[in-house]
């Protein structure tokens, strides 16, 4: 039985580190909890302005307003692996141009009534929408995916 004990203590070693290691996937940074947290208030809060087609076009801009505010909160935070870090700000550049390309798109609607203009801009925004999904999805705030008015 000696000859074993040693044998038995590594497994129960290796066992109890498999064992923490598989709850590990399940709990996510400080840094990605704060960025969800902030996601979910941006979210509440563009949903407070209402839709355009119940509020009108005008409301656009103030949204942009709001995911600009996001991005720049998002870029404040500090903390975290310089992995996350990157991550971070890959995030907060990607919100800062969607909403940049919203605001675009806004301004053209204003200026020519055209709304295929419109549309092609918002188009063109949501490359940076996709980026920042991914950038959200890899720190595991993928609150920060959920649009505003989604019911699911």
């Amino acid at each position: 039985m000696l000859g074993r004990s040693p044998i038995v203590l590594v497994l129960v070693v290796l066992l109890g580190v498999v064992a923490a290691g598989c709850g590990g996937d399940d709990e996510r940074s400080d840094v990605a909890e704060q960025v969800a947290a902030l996601c979910d208030e941006a979210r509440l809060d563009v949903e407070a302005l209402g839709l355009p087609s119940e509020t009108g076009i005008a409301v656009i801009r103030p949204w942009a307003n709001r995911g600009t505010k996001l991005a720049k909160d998002i870029r404040a935070l500090g903390g975290g692996s310089e992995s996350e870090q990157e991550t971070v700000d890959a995030l907060a550049t990607a919100l800062d141009e969607y909403y940049a390309g919203l605001r675009l798109g806004h301004t053209i609607y204003e200026q020519t009534r055209s709304s295929e203009a419109y549309a092609q801009t918002i188009e063109r925004a949501k490359a940076f929408q996709a980026d920042a999904d991914a950038a959200a999805t890899e720190l595991g705030a993928t609150e920060c995916t959920r649009r505003p008015f989604d019911e699911s």
